[in-house]
């Protein structure tokens, strides 16, 4: 997909009170709205979203939130644009360029971390950023999305080993599944992608991992984040609070267990993957909910390499963390 074309469909496209016991919630509830809806795609960075659901949290929070699956993260951004969904779990770049396009939509929180990989076939002899960067203008071709999270992770880790796309062949994609598709029958060398999936490239097809992005945006950079709209959380507030505190619980929950939190999430169906891979990929992409602890500039250097690749023409308002911070000490 050109670049040009890209941003025309993304264009297109809101008390503090702890969760207390059940029947402080339901005297409560009165104020919360009757559903709210959840945009989610199938990473493993939605596991606080679908561990809380599955072990009933948001239910014990005094909210009911409804799944909606979205195919894309385009689909996920429009619904929420649109009122289809109140939050969406979707890759921070959409949301960014959503929000340089008008749109009045907010990052409230994180969802999971690291989990993008660039990962070279094992026939094609590369081991590592060094041997990628000695292979320039040899016609090797290097599959990602265009401005997802998997462009940006691609994009920083070839800066930062001293090559650029003119070196490569780039080959587009317009989903996930058909970039894996493409790895296996062999139709690109190098590809970027996300766990669950990147584990199966690895530990089925024989992949070699080259770069990640916990290494071009940090320890604690984001792939997925919690996004909303300006008005709910305007009107809304204490269903946001109690929505994010569901979410640092599960996360909690999950790095604390991690057996037991695979048995749920397999348990759920939440994944379109055996219970090995689950098991596998879930501690290669943690939950990490709490962007102030750095997420939050992890961030910040794939938006300038947005501006430098012709995203964005400059900075957006989009991170609104006051909630999260709000609710991070009753947690």
């Amino acid at each position: 997909m050109k670049r040009r074309q890209f941003l025309r469909n993304t264009a297109a496209v809101a008390g503090a009170a702890s969760l207390g016991s059940t029947a402080a919630v339901r005297a409560q509830s009165s104020a919360l709205p009757d559903v709210i809806r959840v945009g989610h795609l199938v990473g493993i960075c939605m596991s606080p979203l679908f561990y809380g659901h599955a072990t009933g949290m948001f239910k014990e929070a005094g909210l009911n939130v409804e799944l909606k699956f979205m195919p894309n993260p385009g689909d996920g951004l429009a619904a929420l644009v649109s009122g289809a969904t109140h939050i969406a779990h979707l890759p921070f770049t959409n949301t960014v360029v959503a929000a340089h396009n008008g749109a009045p939509v907010r990052t409230i929180a994180g969802s999971g971390a690291g989990g993008i990989f660039l990962i070279a076939r094992k026939e094609s002899g590369l081991r590592s950023m060094a041997d990628l960067k000695a292979a320039a203008g040899k016609g090797l071709k290097v599959g990602t999305m265009r401005l997802n999270t998997f462009e940006l992770t691609a994009y920083r880790a070839m800066v930062n080993a001293g090559v650029s796309y003119s070196d490569f062949n780039m080959v587009w994609f317009n989903d996930v599944l058909s970039m894996a598709a493409a790895f296996e029958a062999r139709a690109v060398d190098v590809v970027t992608h996300v766990e669950p999936f990147a584990t199966k490239l690895v530990d089925q097809l024989g992949g070699v991992p080259l770069a990640s992005n916990l290494e071009t945006w940090g320890r604690d950079g984001p792939d997925c984040v919690t996004n909303t709209r300006q008005d709910f959380i305007a009107t809304q507030p204490e269903a946001v609070r109690r929505y994010l505190r569901v979410l640092l619980r599960a996360d909690r929950a999950i790095k604390a267990n991690m057996a037991r939190a695979v048995d749920v999430l397999d348990a759920g169906k939440y994944y379109r993957v055996d219970k090995a891979t689950l098991a596998a990929s879930l501690p290669r992409q943690l939950p990490q909910v709490d962007l102030t602890r750095g997420g939050d500039k992890g961030m910040e250097v794939a938006i300038a390499d947005m501006r430098t690749l012709g995203y964005l023409k400059n900075t957006p308002e989009v991170m609104d963390l006051r909630l999260l911070r709000e609710v991070l000490p009753s947690v």
